[in-house]
């Protein structure tokens, strides 16, 4: 008897070749998409900023913002395609991000999310005078108007709509607009070209020339910025006076005394800005364009609550200074003439006297440059009393090449030519003042939305292809204690 062995059957089925070659073309689109992806990354990592910690979205993105009209692209917010919107010359399909995902959110998030009483907004954003919601800064929002995760993304987004701004752009805008002007700079006939201009090669630019500025006094001296609510309209709760102790026998009544009550209040005020643009500017609008115009009008708003929380006159559209304040202590100087007073040394220790006086600390000075230089002037007397021929009063002892602080009375100094210097005493017009105190008790209310309008329509707009774009900033200035301020008026510079 013979037994013949036989294989055991296969109950999966064997793969053929096709299914095969398709599985090694899978696994190979794959290996290549990862180190297409991969090759991506590296890139962008190499070119992250090695110094101090990068922050992760420097290589991936922020998170949550989408920063142009497709998902993909890396477009942020841009002022001047926000005022081609409302004037027709930009498509609102090109506009996305500043229609959606900015105007829309701030519209929705003050007027639909908090009521009527809100705030009151009814523009759309089309062709013709409208107007329209832009940030102005991520911290002037309250937390129950903007979430946190909202004021981050909006700030993103205006970062990143001025990235790839540089100083050639800003020299070929420069040129352009002196060209549509009539401004030429050839040396022969730079109106015609047939009679030599022509010849005659452009010259070359540098870097843009900024405009020399004033300089920012409160904020710098240490004024506290806060955030406006919706309705603009905000009170702090203050107390004016303290209750009263007495002395009294056994079984005497204690006399009753109150508490004195009152409220500081921030209401909203209309700072402006007009400004006339040639709309090529904003059809072929550039980052060095958008950076120039939103710097412009930036530096011109903070100028001007600057000067109003200083020298305003107050009322019902504009804040009341701080040296226009009843309160305030007020001090003359230690030498007085008929057409101008004379700061010196005296003078410093009596108005930080006349702070702590009033129980507040003093911690600086806000005045003219030409005020401190012209103190730091002041000399030893040589021989006779009275000659200022000696050495310098201040700074005697200090190291070569070591500049001179600016400091008085061991507190620091704010320099400024935002302080008037066309004060009047006597046959004199050209006086100015310093103010000193505690100046972390100046509030500044600051609303988190800049309201834009522009328009093309009007006889010189249209004739001329202008958009004209007015801003509107809502803010007010108060002071917790006016108390803790100080002021000598009618300082001349010119006498020592």
């Amino acid at each position: 008897m013979s037994v013949t062995a036989t294989a055991p059957e296969t109950k999966e089925p064997a793969v053929g070749l096709k299914e095969l070659q398709e599985l090694a073309q899978k696994n190979a689109d794959g290996l290549a998409v990862v180190t297409k992806n991969l090759d991506g990354l590296i890139d962008k990592m190499s070119k992250t900023p090695a110094d101090g910690q990068p922050h992760p979205y420097q290589v991936f993105g922020t998170p949550w913002a989408r920063r142009g009209e497709d998902p993909m692209s890396s477009r942020g917010f841009s002022f001047l395609k926000m005022l081609g919107l409302i004037t027709g010359a930009c498509p609102r399909d090109q506009a996305k991000i500043e229609i959606d995902e900015v105007h829309n959110r701030l519209h929705k998030q003050l007027v639909e999310n908090l009521g009527t009483a809100g705030y009151a907004y009814g523009g759309v954003g089309h062709a013709g005078s409208n107007c329209f919601l832009a940030p102005l800064g991520a911290g002037m929002f309250m937390d129950s108007m903007i979430d946190r995760k909202t004021r981050n993304e909006f700030k993103a987004m205006i970062l990143a709509g001025t990235d790839g701004a540089d100083i050639e752009q800003c020299s070929w805008i420069r040129r352009k607009m002196l060209a549509e002007q009539g401004y030429g700079a050839k040396t022969l006939s730079w109106l015609n070209e047939l009679v030599g201009g022509a010849l005659v090669a452009p010259p070359e630019f540098g870097e843009l020339i900024e405009l020399l500025r004033n300089k920012e006094a409160l904020v710098n001296a240490g004024a506290r910025t806060v955030p406006l609510p919706p309705q603009g309209r905000m009170k702090y709760p203050r107390q004016t006076s303290a209750s009263t102790t007495y002395w009294v026998g056994e079984n005497s009544p204690i006399p009753d005394s109150n508490i004195g009550t009152g409220e500081v209040t921030l209401q909203a005020k209309k700072l402006a800005v007009l400004i006339k643009a040639p709309n090529e500017l904003i059809r072929f609008a550039s980052p060095a364009a958008e950076a120039l115009l939103r710097d412009d009008m930036t530096k011109s708003l903070a100028l001007g609550l600057d000067l109003a929380g200083l020298e305003g006159l107050g009322g019902d559209n504009r804040p009341r200074g701080i040296i226009q304040m009843p309160n305030i202590n007020r001090i003359n100087s230690s030498s007085q003439t008929v057409d101008g007073d004379r700061f010196i040394g005296q003078d410093i220790y009596r108005m930080i006297a006349a702070v702590e006086e009033s129980n507040a600390e003093f911690e600086g000075y806000i005045m003219r440059p030409k005020s401190l230089y012209k103190y730091y002037q002041l000399r030893f007397d040589a021989v006779a009393q009275g000659d200022a021929a000696g050495g310098f009063l201040f700074n005697l002892i200090r190291e070569a090449g070591a500049g001179t602080p600016a400091m008085l009375g061991g507190y620091p100094v704010t320099k400024s030519t935002q302080v008037s210097q066309v004060r009047s005493k006597g046959a004199s017009s050209n006086l100015t003042y310093i103010l000193a105190g505690m100046f972390s008790d100046v509030l500044i209310g600051m609303f988190g939305a800049i309201e834009f309008a522009a328009t093309a329509q009007g006889d010189t707009s249209f004739t001329q292809d202008q958009t004209w774009v007015r801003g509107i900033l809502s803010a007010d200035i108060q002071v917790r204690h006016e108390a803790a301020f100080v002021l000598m008026d009618n300082l001349s510079t010119t006498l020592a």
